[in-house]
């Protein structure tokens, strides 16, 4: 099969894994009612999802590599598969919880085996970068597709319907993935290399820990704001809910193109830091720019924009370059797995601090302390182009 035609396939499980993710936000209110839990406890169902991303990120970087990524994608397909399934059986909060943990296994992987085997497909292809950086948009894709779809589908087919869309259609993908995609072999051994093992290796690598920082930087903003949006537009911008929903669904929709920007000009430029500086100072003027915008619609949109294009040029960017960073490619998936755990950990405490910085304080100060963590990934992104650029050239060769 054509490397495209794998790659799509590829994408369009990550867009399931990623519907999957999000497909309590849209039915949140009656499936409270229905489950007779509080929206508080409701919210957990979302955040453990994404929680168990940080217990799998270090160990799902040696899986990718022992038992090889084919073999891990199906087991993490086959996990969502079962949790979906679980979960229009479970009948209760605490059982319903459960299966989530299950379902947030294969989003807590799925990009990590998405870049070992994008980089085994594309190796001798120009278009690696573009390849990554259209894959890194499949979060986005999902959001659109689930707040529009999910809710009339419960509507029409009951509370669950969502869960059982995605349970048959994993299925699906499953065999598809089965029969059309190959992947590089597994490690059989420990490799060892420099005196250590893989993982030891990785670990002195400072490109790969400056990039881990970078998205940590780049989660923490994004998914603040992602949290926030809605109050911020309701509560401190004083518009309407139904305009603040809409100003809020524009969030993802305005990131898509630019997963594939990143991955046109990482694969042309040579000083691949000017485009995660670029990136980092777009989003902090955006930032900085977000508690004096008074509540002007069309100010409001910019900054939407703005925010939307610099988190996902510079998460599509810092995803791109870590095989660059890794080097050799079966250090690929232990490097992603650093990465995303600095990714993980700044979604789980992101909006938490920052709610509880506005609850104490103030609207202002919760968005200027956004503002100083997208400084520090300024910062860092500096220090990524002065001391990491002839190194990754080398790396390629």
């Amino acid at each position: 099969m054509n490397k495209w035609m794998k790659f799509f396939l590829l994408y369009a499980g990550g867009t399931l894994i990623g519907m999957s993710q999000l497909k309590i936000a849209p039915v949140i209110n009656p499936l409270s009612q229905y489950l007779h839990t509080s929206l508080t406890q409701m919210s957990l169902l979302t955040s453990v999802f994404t929680i168990s991303g940080i217990f799998i990120a270090i160990p799902g970087g040696a899986l990718v590599t022992k038992i090889g990524a084919k073999k891990l994608l199906l087991v993490i397909i086959g996990l969502l598969a079962v949790g979906n399934f679980l979960g229009t059986i479970a009948g209760s909060f605490s059982l319903l919880l459960l299966t989530r943990i299950i379902e947030g296994v294969s989003f807590s992987t799925i990009v990590m085996t998405a870049v070992v085997l994008i980089s085994y497909w594309f190796k001798d292809s120009p278009h690696s970068g573009m390849a990554i950086g259209i894959f890194t948009t499949f979060p986005a894709s999902a959001s659109l597709i689930s707040m529009n779809l999910f809710l009339p589908l419960s509507e029409r087919f009951g509370h669950f319907a969502s869960w059982y869309l995605i349970g048959g259609l994993s299925i699906i993908i499953w065999i598809l993935y089965l029969l059309f995609l190959d992947a590089p072999k597994e490690e059989t051994t420990v490799i060892e290399e420099g005196g250590g093992s893989p993982f030891k290796v990785v670990l002195k690598n400072k490109t790969v820990w400056i990039l881990g920082v970078l998205q940590g930087c780049m989660a923490f903003v994004l998914y603040a704001y992602i949290a926030l949006y809605p109050v911020l537009f309701s509560d401190y911008y004083h518009l309407s809910q139904a305009t603040a929903n809409f100003y809020s669904g524009l969030f993802g929709l305005f990131g898509i193109p630019f997963g594939v920007v990143a991955g046109f000009l990482l694969d042309r430029v040579k000083k691949s830091g000017i485009v995660i500086l670029v990136a980092f100072t777009t989003m902090t003027l955006a930032c900085l720019a977000a508690p004096f915008l008074g509540g002007i619609g069309g100010l409001i949109i910019l900054q939407v924009f703005f925010l939307s294009a610099a988190a996902m040029l510079a998460s599509s960017s810092i995803t791109i370059l870590v095989p660059r960073a890794a080097g050799k490619e079966h250090l690929i998936g232990y490097s992603m797995s650093l990465v995303n755990l600095f990714y993980y950990t700044a979604i789980v405490i992101g909006a938490p601090i920052i709610s509880k910085i506005i609850e104490n304080f103030s609207w202002i100060a919760g968005l200027l302390v956004l503002t100083s963590i997208a400084v520090l990934g300024v910062g860092g992104s500096i220090i990524y182009l002065s001391t990491t650029k002839e190194s990754l050239k080398n790396r390629r060769k």
